[in-house]
C-alpha cells in the first residue's frame, strides 16, 4: 500500500530529529559540569553527594536514549502499535523531569525540586534493598547489602534535613508543568497530558490505549463483537515522538543556559 501524505509528513518529523538526538548522544560520552558561578553550580552546592545539575542531565540523557530507540525502530521500518508508546513514555518522563527541575527562576525552588527527585530515587533504592534481603544472599553479600543500606539511610537523612517541604514526586504534575513551560499552544499542552495518561495503559499492558489505535470491522450480528487490527501508525507514533522531542530540546537548551557563568 502506498504511503499517504500524512504518513510521509509524520516520518519526516521524526527523522528530522536525528541530528539533535545524535548530538545529545555524543554529549553523554563526556563529563559536563556547570561553569563556576553559574546558576546550576550554585544549585549544586546544596548537596555535593549528588549534584542537582547531574540529576537533570541524567534525565535528559536517558530521555534521548528512549527517543533514539523509538527512531531506530522507525528506520528499521518497524511500527509497534503499543510498545513504541511505552518507549516514548520513558522519553516523556525524562525530558519532563529535567525541565521541571530546571525551569524555576528561583534557586531554592530548583534545589527543592532536585531534592524531591533524589528523595524518590533513594526511596526506590531502599525498596530494592529490602527485597534483596529476602533472596537468600550469602553471608558476604548480606554484609555488603547491610553496608549499602546504612550508606543509603545516611544519604536519606541528609537530604531530608535540606528539604523545605515534604512533597513527594508526582509525575502527573511534573508532566503538566513541563508541557506548560515548553509549549505555547494550549492544544499541544493538553495533548501531552493525554499522552501521559494513554501510555500508562501501554506500559501496564492494559489494552485500552491500543483500542484507540485500532481499526475495527463490522461487529458480529449475534454477539456485537467485531475484529480489530492495530498495525501501527506513523502519525500516532509521531505525535508522541515529537511532543517528547520538543520537551527534550527545551530541556537541553535550559540546561546549557543554567550552566553558563554570568
Amino acid at each position: 500500500m502506498p504511503m499517504t501524505e500524512a504518513q510521509r509528513v509524520a516520518l519526516i518529523q521524526m527523522l528530522d530529529a536525528a541530528e539533535d538526538l545524535n548530538r545529545w548522544r555524543l554529549r553523554a560520552h563526556r563529563v559536563e559540569e556547570p561553569e563556576t558561578g553559574s546558576e546550576l553550580a550554585l544549585d549544586d552546592a546544596i548537596f555535593q553527594h549528588m549534584a542537582i545539575s547531574q540529576l537533570a542531565r541524567m534525565s535528559l540523557v536517558l530521555a534521548g536514549e528512549h527517543l533514539r530507540l523509538a527512531l531506530d525502530a522507525i528506520r528499521a521500518k518497524q511500527l509497534y502499535p503499543s510498545s513504541h508508546f511505552t518507549v516514548l513514555r520513558g522519553a516523556l518522563v525524562g525530558a519532563s523531569q529535567a525541565l521541571w527541575i530546571l525551569a524555576p527562576e528561583n534557586r531554592g525552588q530548583r534545589q527543592e525540586r532536585g531534592l524531591t527527585v533524589l528523595t524518590e530515587m533513594y526511596a526506590q533504592m531502599a525498596k530494592q534493598y529490602r527485597f534483596l534481603e529476602s533472596t537468600g544472599l550469602s553471608a558476604s553479600d548480606r554484609a555488603a547489602l547491610h553496608g549499602q543500606q546504612r550508606w543509603l539511610s545516611q544519604r536519606q537523612t541528609e537530604v531530608a534535613s535540606l528539604r523545605t517541604t515534604v512533597a513527594v514526586l508526582n509525575l502527573t504534575d511534573v508532566i503538566g508543568a513541563a508541557a506548560d513551560h515548553a509549549l505555547k499552544d494550549a492544544k499541544q499542552r493538553i495533548a501531552v497530558r493525554r499522552m501521559w495518561r494513554e501510555t500508562s495503559a501501554d506500559a501496564h499492558v492494559l489494552g485500552w490505549s491500543l483500542f484507540q489505535r485500532t481499526t475495527f470491522g463490522r461487529p458480529d450480528r449475534r454477539t456485537g463483537v467485531g475484529e480489530g487490527a492495530a498495525s501501527g501508525s506513523p502519525e500516532h507514533v509521531a505525535e508522541s515522538f515529537v511532543a517528547s522531542y520538543r520537551l527534550l530540546r527545551e530541556g537541553w537548551s535550559l540546561f546549557d543556559r543554567r550552566c553558563e557563568a554570568p
